[in-house]
């Protein structure tokens, strides 16, 4: 192969592109592993086992328990069925929202962590 200028060229721009997609295939797969959103409406409650006051969730629609996400609660009525939960990316923290009865809203409850 004759290396002139176009060839030249050519080969620097095909490397530059390849440099471009391999970095941004790798932010997105980067991003997408960290990703622990998670929230629905509690079906039932189990305790974990493992340590105490901690438990594990299975949410309406879920075919079962989720053991990737454990919710410490000390005290036996922070978590109830029918509670909605909701966990932010990348974050310990989990809201807990509890529908009252005069409005049938659900309304910000408390906060739990996953560690003690």
């Amino acid at each position: 192969m004759n290396l002139n200028s176009k060839n030249i060229i050519l080969i620097f721009f095909i490397i530059l592109f390849s440099l471009i997609f391999v970095f941004v295939w790798n932010k997105n797969y980067n991003n997408d592993l960290y990703k622990n959103e998670y929230y629905g409406i509690i079906q039932e409650i189990k305790s974990n086992g493992k340590f105490e006051n901690s438990k594990v969730l299975k949410l309406k629609n879920s075919t079962d328990f989720n053991y990737d996400f454990w919710i410490y609660s000390p005290i036996k009525n922070d978590l109830k069925i029918n509670d909605s939960i909701s966990n932010e990316k990348n974050s310990f923290e989990y809201k807990v929202f509890r529908k009252h009865n005069s409005n049938g809203k659900f309304e910000y409850y408390k906060t739990l962590n996953s560690k003690p």
